[in-house]
């Protein structure tokens, strides 16, 4: 029963982990910054667009300190460290080829600071500043020649100009 439970709240955790990657990635996506998946996408659905990231807590039974989830081939999946029943410290998310695909910075479980997403290749390919969870300031997409090919400035989670 106790090996359920455990298995039961780490399958939450993963999901709460998914969550908070593909929040990034889709509004990313939606901005236009990965122009394969957004195409067709109106400045008013950007307007309308919370860019966010989820506190993901865990239950009492997951204990504190470093946390790793790997794929079936032995890669890391993620890689937290867990304190005050939350993902705090930082989140990087990767690849199953092991390549890093995001790295955020979180304090009291919350994302704060320079969020850096990486193509599978390890090419940079976004930049998000955020502070208390919410996008603030420059959210910046890059080419494979590591120029910036998109900027938007954010306020309190949502776009405030375009450039």
């Amino acid at each position: 029963m106790q090996r359920a439970l455990v298995i039961m709240s780490f399958s939450l955790l993963l999901s709460g982990c998914a969550e908070f990657s593909s929040s990034v990635t889709n509004t990313i996506d939606a901005m236009g910054m990965t122009p394969d998946y957004a195409k067709g996408t109106t400045q008013q659905e950007l307007q309308n667009h919370k860019l966010e990231t989820p506190a993901i807590s865990v239950t009492d039974n997951v204990p504190e300190g470093k946390l790793v989830e790997r794929y079936d081939n032995g890669n890391k999946k993620f890689e937290t460290v867990v304190k005050n029943r939350c993902f705090n410290e930082y989140i990087d998310l990767y690849y199953p080829n092991g390549q890093l695909r995001t790295h955020t910075p979180l304090v009291n479980c919350k994302a704060e600071g320079k969020s850096q997403g990486y193509t599978q290749d390890g090419k940079l390919r976004t930049v998000i500043n955020y502070k208390n969870g919410l996008a603030n300031g420059e959210v910046s997409a890059y080419d494979a020649n590591g120029k910036i090919t998109k900027t938007v400035i954010y306020k309190d989670g949502y776009p405030a100009d375009k450039s």
